[in-house]
């Protein structure tokens, strides 16, 4: 499942469903997002053109995980690998190998090119630019100047013609500061979303009943296996009660718990 794909299986999700899940999209983001930075300082792989070539595009890293995310009283889903996305390489998740020799633009203070510029024209001129170059300067500024709804922004279209272009353009190319540096590769995730169905009269996300444990089992390896031992063990029923009733389930490793059993996060 692609980012297109999620975008759109979470807006079939009600109003109530969406402000029942407030914050949690802002704590996996972070969670996610800590994650990935420490996994690529730990195992990063970064490889310059000839290491790349060698290489023949193969993939860094790839996984499969499976991860529960239950909202606790809300609702809970199982992300799983699928092979929508033809960029994961029949993987959940693929990482591109990094550069470890990609050139880059530095990003130069404007305030700091605009005075030494500056300095230099008034030198030219013999120390008198601010009556010969503010005004026309300033009202440069004023016309792409625009403010709307409170935000602000230059738009250069408004500004005035250039009377030397060419040259103008060749000058500013000249004081872009270009540096050799490194970049990590681009994550490649292709995972489907499945909703894990609460008993409508429990309320606790922490029991299912076994005919529903046996209805996502196929999708989830881990409880697919337990629900086998206890068919198995007893007949298909409960240990200690009929079949039908609930039995709580045992939090799985690589759960992301928030607020349920387990203590969360």
């Amino acid at each position: 499942m692609s980012k297109s794909d999620m975008t759109e299986y979470v807006a079939t999700l009600t109003d109530e469903e969406i402000n029942d899940m407030a914050g949690v999209g802002s704590a996996l983001k972070v969670f996610g997002t800590v994650l990935e930075a420490e996994f690529e300082k730990r195992n990063g792989v970064l490889l310059n053109s000839e290491q790349r070539t060698e290489n023949d595009g193969k993939p860094s890293h790839t996984a499969n995980p499976i991860i529960d995310i239950e909202i606790h009283g809300v609702q809970t889903f199982m992300l799983r690998p699928s092979t929508s996305n033809n960029k994961g390489r029949g993987n959940g998740w693929a990482k591109d190998v990094g550069l470890s020799d990609k050139v880059k633009t530095g990003n130069v203070p404007p305030t700091l090119l605009a005075e030494i510029l500056v300095d230099k024209i008034a030198t030219m001129l013999g120390g008198n630019i601010k009556d010969k170059a503010l005004a026309d300067l300033q009202q440069a500024l004023s016309d792409c100047m625009t403010i709307t709804d409170g935000k602000f922004k230059f738009d250069k279209k408004n500004a005035p013609a250039l009377n030397h272009p060419i040259e103008v353009a060749e000058f500013m190319d000249k004081l872009k500061m270009g540096f050799v540096g490194t970049t990590a590769g681009a994550n490649h995730v292709s995972m489907e979303v499945i909703p894990i169905p609460h008993e409508a009269e429990s309320h606790s996300p922490e029991t299912i009943l076994v005919g529903d444990l046996e209805t996502i089992s196929a999708s989830h390896p881990v409880i697919q296996e337990e629900v086998s031992d206890l068919n198995n063990d007893n007949g298909g029923e409960s240990p200690d009660s009929p079949s039908g009733i609930p039995v709580a389930l045992e939090a799985q490793p690589n759960s992301l718990l928030f607020g349920g059993y387990g203590g969360g996060l």
